[in-house]
């Protein structure tokens, strides 16, 4: 099952929309952008008169607020003050937390240590610096109970060097040794297979990634950019992630 396929699968038995009103906030969505979006549902805010509207532009999804008629758009962040929630990013929690769990060990590539303590999702950019920095000390990681599931986000797209790279290592005989030759700089022999790489980069857009490295725990918490080991240990136990 396609991973946006989960996603509509997922909030549509979650959230009850009536069809009159996705295709009402559809028409509203089609007023202000060329692209072809699809409401995938549309549920309640704390805010009288405000509609969350989940929707796919092909890029991923998005979380917008609209007005109920339909004529005004807010795009940006819903927090609540009093218990000092932000519930967009709560919401995309759980859009995370759903694609990751649809994503078997199979899907990935793991770096596991004996006795795991906690467990970190990484999309990954073979072309980032910071990507191979993490990489570097993915031993360090490990060390400290700390398992690494890398997911691939070309940021350059699927077309580009850093895809072909990404699935030159997945095709790979011994994907952990591709992967650390290839953060190294060293060229991986290039093949072709069947591979995920792309549903990867699907899955990053519609998680909210927007850069590499993006470390996802396995609650939906993402926490952006480059952890240091020892660092990434004293949030995962502060958090009390798994």
């Amino acid at each position: 099952m396609k991973i946006l396929s989960i996603i509509a699968l997922l909030l549509t038995t979650s959230f009850v929309s009536a069809e009159g009103d996705t295709d009402k906030f559809a028409a509203a969505l089609s007023k202000v952008t060329a692209s072809n979006v699809k409401v995938i549902s549309v549920s309640d805010t704390p805010i009288n008169g405000i509609k969350e509207v989940m929707v796919d532009g092909g890029r991923g999804s998005e979380i917008l607020y609209l007005s109920e008629d339909g004529k005004y758009i807010i795009n940006g962040t819903l927090f609540d003050i009093d218990n000092r929630v932000d519930l967009t990013d709560q919401k995309k929690s759980v859009i995370r937390k759903d694609l990751l769990s649809a994503m078997g060990a199979s899907q990935r590539i793991n770096f596991y240590p004996e006795k795991m303590e906690h467990h970190v999702t990484v999309f990954t950019d073979i072309d980032c610096g910071y990507c191979r920095k993490l990489h570097a000390e993915v031993e360090q990681y490990n060390d400290l109970g700390i398992g690494i599931s890398y997911l691939f986000f070309p940021r350059a797209g699927l077309k580009s060097g850093s895809f072909d790279k990404a699935v030159n290592v997945w095709c790979a005989a011994d994907q952990q040794e591709a992967m650390t030759m290839s953060k190294a700089g060293e060229a991986v022999e290039a093949k072709t297979c069947d591979n995920p790489i792309a549903e990867h980069y699907n899955a990053g857009l519609s998680s909210g990634v927007s850069g590499t490295p993006a470390l996802v725990l396995d609650d939906g918490t993402i926490m952006p950019g480059y952890v240091p080991p020892e660092q990434l240990k004293q949030r995962l136990v502060s958090l009390g992630a798994k």
